[in-house]
């Protein structure tokens, strides 16, 4: 049924195209070629916490029981910043890779092997990265906390272990920025306590003209036990089959860009 709505949406769009000079036709088809591709390619989430969406209990329920996302699809554009942001990602870990080539007190960690090495038996390695071949990112999952996340670096710097985390955005958010997001503690927090590493470094990279800033952020140990609290609070919504109510305090950007939207305006 899935498959005949797309084949007629294509059809609709061929029709309408038709009347059009061949460049824009071409932009057109260009354009939704890179939508279906999208779509088609695109994977259902695992039923775990993701340390980027722990900031909304309601979110973590829904991650965690397997909820149905939003059926619309991501405009082309979107999927460009996504895209854009992956590239601009490869080409800084690779440029931290350089610096000790370069002289430069700093050495880029195999997260994998800094797991192996420190005996984290929590954490399980589910994909190793490949330095070799432009791949830098680790996947992993923390067996307590039943969260899945991708490390995009621990770096050794003047002697001292740091967790690296790239963070890419507009030139008008990038202008404005003094310091780490607090979106973005939680997520500071939870790789804090997964490693045993006190300090994360946040690098923000304007998109539109590559340019950087960096924060530091340590996380206290109320914000560690802050998190802790909220995995053991969904994980007894979870038990009791019971929608967790939504926070008050969320930012209207979070909502805006969360995959239940619909699920969650019928729970009300």
């Amino acid at each position: 049924m899935a498959r005949n709505s797309l084949k007629n949406i294509c059809r609709l769009i061929q029709e309408a195209t038709v009347e059009m000079p061949v460049e824009q036709s071409f932009l057109a088809d260009l354009k939704r070629s890179i939508e279906i591709s999208d779509k088609a390619n695109s994977r259902k989430p695992s039923q775990t916490y993701k340390p980027s969406s722990m900031h909304c209990i309601r979110n973590m329920y829904y991650q965690r029981i397997g909820m149905e996302q939003d059926s619309g699809e991501s405009s082309y554009t979107l999927i460009g910043i996504c895209n854009s942001g992956s590239d601009i990602h490869q080409r800084i870990q690779q440029a931290v890779l350089d610096m000790k080539n370069n002289g430069m007190d700093c050495e880029y960690i195999n997260v994998a092997d800094y797991v192996r090495s420190r005996e984290l038996k929590s954490i399980e390695i589910v994909k190793e990265p490949d330095f070799e071949h432009g791949e830098y990112e680790t996947k992993l999952f923390h067996k307590d906390y039943n969260m899945s996340f991708l490390c995009d670096g621990i770096i050794r710097y003047q002697g001292k272990y740091y967790i690296l985390e790239l963070k890419t955005e507009g030139v008008n958010k990038w202008i404005g920025r003094k310091d780490v997001d607090p979106k973005h503690y939680m997520q500071a927090t939870a790789y804090s306590l997964a490693f045993d590493i006190p300090d994360v470094i946040f690098v923000y990279i304007n998109r539109d003209m590559l340019d950087m800033k960096a924060f530091m952020l340590t996380p206290t140990a109320e914000m560690k036990e802050e998190m802790l609290v909220k995995i053991i609070n969904c994980d007894s919504y979870i038990e009791q089959n019971q929608v967790p109510p939504k926070p008050v305090d969320i930012p209207r950007m979070t909502c805006e860009y969360c995959s239940y939207k619909e699920q969650c305006r019928k729970d009300g």
